[in-house]
């Protein structure tokens, strides 16, 4: 009976990690999806993510959506979570028809079920792999540092492809493990080890169908073979390496058939993406650290300092002990960071793939210094334990972030400052076209690119319940200016409201001082406009619901402050300022210059977003 007990605690740990890790990614997955108050999601990708899915239907033979900066894998399951949504949501067909922001709701709910799903599953494979090579407490403490750190946690709430990705991965490595022998020093017969490659292959297909970089583990799966093989087996390695690469491929032309059956729009859109994460993400990283230096800030915020370090030791002691199962995920981690260190587009997401490979190192570490039993071990263990509850990141940066994602947003508390403390028929000026940083003012102000056009969204900005919205627009809409002075000179509205997405880059590149020959006229108008902003409007303090008078809202702790864009979305900055000299609420134009239109009563539709023509790449924040 007693060994029928101990080998029950490996089954109930990892049964625990998947439970805590879900739990944990359940509670704020409701935050920022659509409303009939508000018909867009918070974050800029999700609605976009949503329309392309659309376009496939796995079980009619649709698998072509027109789109291909990423796979296909996750826009084919996400429209078959959908169909079964709208099956069993009871919407009519009419609301179907009309993709009302319910059914919107609720399609983007379980596309971000998916996500948390495919996080926790991550921390399970994190956990599975680790319990082969160490101890169960080694397998718990990695995989927790998969399952409860900020960054995967506030991203497995999104409707995007990144976790998904991630969790693949993890499992590929997992495979990979099986090719060694595991703790009881039992050989990995011939057999055993093909068909643990063969799976790598599977998932590293899989991964690769989500998001193109997952075609970089096969690096680890051929590593893993050589050295699980011995290196002078060259034949049987070849092999296997061989079979490995093979089911690889078939995997991802499967998840992606666009490949073949839209081979010129795949590679028009893949080369896209090459040039992007090459040239830039406009203003959002301007004047930042080269990647090799701003993604070691995206893991100390959004996976933890201490951590990081721990995790990064744990890997250098596996792989100087020759561990084959540690060496080949290290060097696909390495390739990663190379690949990002050289885009010009860093966001906190690209360093995804390497925390499956930091937890594992991280949990065999603490795996080992448990079966130690030293004092000296106990208090690496005891610092490990540490290192997961924060000190850069960590559990305490979850537990906060979690807590915004359980608040009522920024945009909404200013929209509630607006609609409750400014005069009746004040006006107020915004910098840029409204988009997901725009306060909730309207239910379609924070319509993207993607859903509706310009010319609408525009339209929308008068139709503000007692407050018209004006964007600065010359006679020729698309010669329109972000922060342009004419807003302040020539509307003259009572109030202007921009958020911290708005001047993102600027600011930086004006506190260095220095200017920019890619971005040297957008910094001049920027310039110009806060000059004179701040000699004709002061900033004012917003009253918050509980009575509290702050000079703006959000922006709180590491998200704001460490500048991770994508971890910013559940928190941004917004700031608001009045005129020195408005004394009424009817100073100014009260309409968008391009618009004729008489405020609306009640917002119509969102008939906008119903078109079944694929959006093209570059109408999504991540494209």
């Amino acid at each position: 009976m007693k060994n029928v007990q101990i080998n029950k605690i490996p089954f109930l740990v990892g049964l625990g990690v998947f439970v805590v890790a879900l739990g944990l990614r359940l509670i704020g997955i409701g935050w920022g999806l659509p409303n009939e108050d508000k018909f867009f999601s918070y974050h800029p990708d999700e609605d976009f993510i949503q329309q392309v899915s659309e376009q496939v239907k796995p079980f009619q033979g649709k698998m072509a959506p027109g789109f291909y900066n990423y796979g296909t894998l996750y826009l084919s399951v996400l429209s078959v979570a959908s169909d079964i949504v709208d099956t069993y949501s009871g919407a009519t067909s009419e609301e179907l028809k009309a993709r009302s922001p319910e059914v919107r709701k609720n399609r983007m709910l379980a596309g971000r079920v998916i996500s948390s799903l495919a996080g926790a599953l991550a921390a399970l494979a994190v956990y599975l792999t680790l319990i082969r090579h160490t101890h169960w407490v080694g397998g718990l403490m990695g995989g927790l540092a998969v399952g409860l750190t900020p960054g995967l946690v506030v991203h497995s709430r999104f409707q995007t492809v990144d976790v998904l990705a991630m969790m693949f991965l993890a499992w590929c490595f997992y495979q990979c493990s099986r090719m060694f022998p595991g703790e009881d020093g039992e050989d990995v017969p011939a057999a055993l080890l093909m068909k643990a490659a063969i799976w790598a292959g599977v998932f590293a297909g899989l991964s690769a169908g989500t998001k193109y970089t997952g075609v970089l583990s096969f690096a680890a799966i051929g590593i893993c073979v050589a050295m699980a093989l011995g290196l002078k087996r060259i034949g049987e390695i070849a092999k296997i390496k061989l079979a490995s690469f093979a089911v690889m491929i078939v995997v991802f032309i499967a998840v992606t058939p666009g490949i073949v059956t839209d081979s010129a729009k795949f590679m028009q859109d893949f080369q896209y993406e090459i040039a992007h994460t090459s040239t830039g993400h406009g203003l959002v990283f301007a004047g930042t650290a080269p990647g090799w230096i701003y993604h070691i800030s995206n893991l100390v915020v959004g996976y933890g300092g201490l951590l990081f370090l721990m995790s990064l030791a744990g890997i250098g002691r596996g792989c100087w002990r020759r561990h084959g199962w540690l060496i080949g995920p290290t060097v696909f981690m390495i390739l990663i960071y190379i690949l990002i260190g050289r885009a010009e587009v860093k966001f906190l997401r690209y360093v995804f793939p390497m925390i499956p490979v930091l937890g594992m190192g991280f949990g065999w570490a603490m795996g080992q210094a448990h079966k130690n039993g030293t004092m000296k071990a106990k208090a690496v263990v005891a610092l490990g334990i540490a290192s997961l509850g924060g000190f850069g990141g960590g559990l305490a940066s979850t537990v906060n972030m979690t807590r915004w994602m359980t608040q009522p947003d920024p945009r909404q508390e200013m929209a509630d400052f607006v609609f409750e403390h400014l005069p009746e028929g004040a006006s107020i000026g915004i910098v840029k076209d409204p988009w997901f940083y725009s306060p909730n003012l309207h239910p379609l102000i924070q319509a993207g690119p993607a859903q509706i056009p310009i010319e609408r969204r525009l339209e929308f900005l008068a139709q503000v319940p007692g407050h018209p919205v004006i964007r600065f627009v010359p006679e020729d809409i698309n010669a329109r200016q972000d922060w342009d002075v004419r807003l302040l000179t020539i509307s003259k509205p009572d109030y202007v409201i921009f958020s911290s997405f708005e001047y993102e880059g600027l600011e930086v590149l004006d506190g260095a001082g220095k200017g920019s020959e890619e971005f040297g006229v957008q910094l001049a108008q920027y310039q110009e406009f806060l000059k004179e902003l701040k000699a004709s409007y002061d900033r004012i303090p917003v009253v918050l619901a509980n009575g509290q008078r702050a000079p703006w809202v959000g922006g709180e702790g590491l998200a704001f402050t460490a500048r991770i864009h994508d971890l910013a979305y559940i928190r941004p900055q917004l700031w608001i300022w009045k005129r020195k000299d408005s004394t009424t609420g009817s100073s100014g134009t009260s309409m968008p210059s391009n618009s004729s239109e008489e405020p609306a009563s009640t917002p119509s539709p969102p008939t906008d977003v119903t078109s079944s023509s694929p959006p093209t790449s570059s109408e999504s924040e991540d494209g």
